[in-house]
């Protein structure tokens, strides 16, 4: 494999296991940042300003999104796993699919309609409350990113579902999750 398709997997792996992690971050930071700024705002000056609340309310709803991502693709999410645990392995596959299935059929409809909330914004030239330039459609636009996202990574569970199931492998812990996700890639790297 040449040098640069080879570096170009090597960031889209990376990108794939840390993508949400890497966002989260920042956007923790941020959180804490405005919510420090503003208290400390307030406390010299009597006052605060009017974007910052509504600021950190909607990158902390982005910040659940991403979160609820990453623990989609780690079946971590919502899980019954003492239930789970005595079903057989058929039957254990079986509601992991149905799972990541409800997660894209829900997040189907949470694109739909929220991508309709960005265009009305659009159509209306909204601006984040408190400020003149800061398009409030970019803010709403988060939300059918993140739930784009959840659909990916609800795909990207089942293809590993489906790929555990036909070795006959099926493992519904996190470590057993970790370790097919750690035997992927180790395999796409030969």
């Amino acid at each position: 494999m040449a040098p640069d398709r080879r570096a170009l997997v090597e960031a889209l792996r990376w990108l794939d296991l840390n993508a949400e992690r890497a966002m989260m971050l920042p956007l923790y930071a941020f959180i804490a940042l405005i919510v420090g700024g503003e208290a400390v705002f307030r406390y010299v000056v009597g006052t605060q300003t009017q974007w910052g609340g509504t600021m950190a309310i909607h990158a902390f709803v982005f910040l659940s999104w991403l979160g609820c991502a990453y623990h989609v693709r780690r079946r971590t999410h919502l899980g019954f796993d003492g239930l789970r645990r005595h079903m057989p392995p058929r039957l254990r596959c079986a509601a992991c699919a149905v799972d990541d299935l409800l997660w894209i059929a829900l997040a189907i409809i949470v694109v739909r309609y929220s991508f309709q909330m960005v265009e009305m914004q659009v159509s209306l030239e909204s601006t984040v409350e408190g400020t003149d330039t800061i398009p409030l459609w970019l803010i709403t636009a988060t939300v059918p990113l993140s739930w784009s996202i959840i659909v990916l990574r609800a795909v990207q569970d089942l293809v590993l579902l489906f790929s555990q199931a036909r070795r006959g492998k099926f493992d519904i812990s996190v470590s057993g999750l970790a370790a097919a996700v750690s035997a992927e890639s180790t395999a796409s790297k030969t």
